[in-house]
């Protein structure tokens, strides 16, 4: 029954039907419905939602263990790991963390989606961490301009084309100097041009 809740929590979670920390309603009978077909029992949504809090709690713990000092991380093998005497420390004062050290956690991706808050975008899904740190290391090809604007960043000419007005807009970036209005050039034009013709009278 836990493998099923999971595998079915895990494809709801990309149709929108994790609108939060928590799935809806609907979500919840679907789980139910599939259960007692698989195991021919009578299913409610109540039961769904009281293994949830089992799954958060499951959760909780590998996230504590993970972070602790002394354990590490096996992604490929989505396992806890820690040497034989962090083992027997961590054991003897929480004895059911032994189900989580050294050993592959079942359906740890389908755990992430489904109790996780983690954004699901397919069938696994991406931390923010992960989201964060890709945003960082690369550009974004979307930006928003100071009038609330949507644009898409053109990477070559470093300008920004509105996507609703099509217009660009340049990217500077020396922030606090302005580019020369078409007023002053006129107005420096006018005085060279006075200047030539001050000279030419003196000349004649």
């Amino acid at each position: 029954m836990h493998t099923t809740m999971l595998t079915v929590l895990a494809e709801e979670a990309p149709k929108g039907n994790k609108p939060s920390n928590t799935f809806k309603s609907d979500s919840f009978a679907t789980v139910a419905k599939a259960i007692s077909e698989q195991f021919g029992v009578e299913c409610h949504s109540s039961y769904v939602e009281n293994r949830m809090r089992t799954l958060r709690t499951m959760w909780t713990t590998i996230q504590t263990l993970q972070k602790k000092s002394g354990f590490g991380w096996d992604d490929s093998l989505k396992m806890i790991t820690c040497d034989a005497k962090t083992y027997q420390e961590e054991v003897m004062v929480h004895r059911k963390h032994a189900d989580f050290l050294n050993k592959k956690i079942e359906m740890y991706n389908e755990l992430v989606i489904v109790v996780g808050k983690d954004m699901a975008t397919s069938n696994f899904a991406k931390s923010y961490a992960d989201i964060d740190t890709k945003l960082d290391n690369a550009e974004s090809t979307k930006m928003v301009g100071d009038n609330g604007e949507e644009g898409v960043v053109d990477k070559r000419k470093n300008v920004v084309k509105s996507s609703t007005t099509g217009s660009t807009i340049s990217k500077s970036r020396k922030r606090g100097r302005a580019p020369p209005s078409d007023d002053s050039v006129l107005t420096d034009l006018s005085d060279q041009l006075k200047e030539i013709v001050v000279a030419l009278k003196e000349i004649n």
